[in-house]
């Protein structure tokens, strides 16, 4: 059979480029570390390598949300921390403020020192991130979240929960929002005598404040009504009903003497013989801002005095004790969102680990048959190296 010297060149020229192409490729996967470089190399390890990639890329970014979410909340921390601060410090102002001995020089210097109290709070609570948003405003990030009137402030924020996704199926909130950590604040619960002929104040704030939970009625007012019938016997008896004739409690008492009720003390100035009402007044809620504002306003009005001046100061120190309260639960939740991102991340540490071994164990290059086919390409490349050079020189003239 006749073969062309065109034929023959052809054909050496490629085994030498089709051994030069194993070669690269051989060397290739040895530098990258890839045992798949096109999806022909293995179909069924190729789309397993892309799912573990899509895998490992999603929790790389979950790892990003995760650090993201650690920034903001300790980023808020530090701000409840600060007004925390000045709380305490506010309440051991009122509690100086009830010293018999303070004129009125000692109550205007400590009304100034809790406005900068107050200032400083004003500013935390309008705090901004590094993004220009400002943290406690929900999903009003670009509207100042407390606003002052000359008198009071305001929240016009919301109570919007924005959510990063830190694993596959969960969502940590990222975000405090003003209505959860600074408003509502329960104030002082009270109750008033309904004539000039009773005297009610709250002498026992907790025993009081459970007696008040277990029955103050919102929907029918009349319920918080309470009735004190008294006789002219000797001893003079009290007895006291709630609305639906029930009787509470009774006792002996003495014309404008005090006597003690569910934490309340009760003094009656009207004649033994008489009825006497007293009412559960509606409890009321504020933001820990004009607790502070409304207090100032008590100090430095010369008129406040005596019995109520101990009024003011007790509201006072109720308000902000529950403030406070307030901001410890807010740093609690705090707290917990932060532990339950770090037991994420423990868990997607493990699963990422595991996802990359997975990868690595039909995507990447097994180091030892790697060098073997290099070896054995290389040695074909130069068979095939040697053989062109030789029929390179075959020509009739040699025969000749």
């Amino acid at each position: 059979m006749r073969v062309a010297t065109a034929n023959l060149y052809n054909t050496s020229m490629n085994g030498i480029l089709n051994a030069q192409q194993k070669v690269e490729e051989s060397n290739h996967r040895l530098v990258t570390n890839k045992r798949l470089l096109v999806a022909g190399d293995g179909p069924s390890d190729m789309s397993k390598k892309m799912s573990y990639d899509t895998d490992i890329d999603q929790n790389a970014q979950y790892q990003k949300n995760g650090v993201s979410l650690e920034n903001a909340l300790s980023y808020q921390e530090s701000i409840l921390n600060s007004m925390h601060g000045s709380a305490l410090r506010a309440r051991v102002l009122g509690v100086q403020a009830g010293d018999g001995l303070n004129g009125m020089s000692e109550r205007q210097s400590m009304a100034k020192e809790l406005s900068q109290v107050r200032s400083q709070m004003a500013d935390l609570v309008n705090t901004r991130d590094a993004n220009g948003n400002y943290i406690f405003a929900g999903f009003q990030t670009q509207i100042q979240p407390y606003v002052f009137d000359g008198n009071q402030y305001h929240y016009v924020g919301d109570n919007g929960k924005t959510k990063l996704k830190v694993s596959s199926s969960v969502y940590i909130q990222n975000n405090t929002t003003g209505k959860d950590a600074f408003e509502d604040v329960e104030l002082r619960r009270k109750a008033n005598g309904n004539s000039s002929g009773i005297y009610v104040a709250v002498k026992e704030q907790r025993t009081f404040d459970t007696f008040f939970q277990n029955n103050y009625d919102d929907v029918n007012t009349s319920n918080n009504n309470y009735t004190i019938t008294t006789t002219a016997s000797e001893p003079p008896q009290y007895t006291i009903f709630n609305n639906a004739g029930e009787q509470l409690a009774s006792g002996q008492y003495q014309q404008s003497e005090p006597f003690e009720f569910k934490g309340l003390k009760i003094k009656l100035d009207s004649a033994p013989g008489t009825t006497e009402t007293f009412t559960l007044e509606k409890p009321r809620k504020d933001n820990i801002l004009n607790i502070l504002g409304e207090f100032i306003n008590k100090l430095n009005d010369p008129n406040v005095i005596g019995k109520d001046f101990d009024k003011a100061q007790e509201d006072f120190l109720v308000g902000i004790d529950h403030a406070t309260d307030k901001l410890n639960l807010t740093m609690g939740s705090l707290g917990a969102r932060g532990n339950g991102l770090d037991s994420l991340r423990e868990a997607s540490s493990s699963i990422d680990v595991l996802n990359k071994k997975a990868r690595a164990s039909v995507g990447e290059v097994d180091f030892s048959q790697a060098v073997t086919q290099l070896s054995k390409a290389e040695l074909a490349l130069n068979t095939s190296y040697s053989a062109y050079s030789k029929i390179s020189k075959m020509t009739l003239f040699n025969y000749i």
